[in-house]
């Protein structure tokens, strides 16, 4: 024995630790200021990139990016109960689970690549409000662009 206290093993038995487990976890989504009629008029929705940092949801012909939030706290999560009862004034509810993450969604509107030149009031998905473009990789505000050097003419 090279150290003493352990010992050569030539075979491991089954590995309870190293199983694949699904880890499940919750986000709450906050629409904002969205129509509040939009939710139930939509039949389905669109979730696009919900592990960037830049997530985008689709309802109906609306678009809003998102941005991730974590909470200060733990958020609980409940969903309706299963109540014998026939009285509706008296309503309950069961845990479903708890979160602390929340994905912001503002209302955006998105420009097709080909109309970048012109100006409008408006700014695209990818901008915020005048300032430069997100870079794609990292999620956050990418640097200035540089500016062009000029070739200075030696004097002799």
């Amino acid at each position: 024995s090279l150290c003493p206290g352990y010992k050569q093993v030539d075979a491991f038995g089954p590995d309870d630790d190293c199983e694949d487990e699904e880890e499940v976890s919750y986000v709450t989504l906050d629409l904002g200021s969205v129509e509040p009629s939009l939710l139930p008029s939509s039949a389905s929705y669109r979730l696009i990139g919900l592990d960037t940092p830049t997530p985008f949801l689709q309802l109906s012909g609306t678009v809003l990016k998102g941005r991730h939030e974590s909470l200060l706290g733990t958020e609980l999560v409940f969903a309706d109960g299963k109540d014998a009862s026939a009285d509706r004034s008296r309503r309950t509810v069961a845990y479903l689970a708890s979160t602390k993450q929340r994905v912001c969604f503002k209302e955006v509107r998105l420009q097709p690549k080909g109309e970048g030149k012109e100006k409008d009031k408006e700014p695209r998905a990818d901008e915020d409000n005048g300032r430069h473009a997100l870079d794609r990789t990292t999620g956050k505000q990418a640097p200035p662009p540089r500016k062009k050097r000029t070739k200075k003419k030696a004097e002799d």
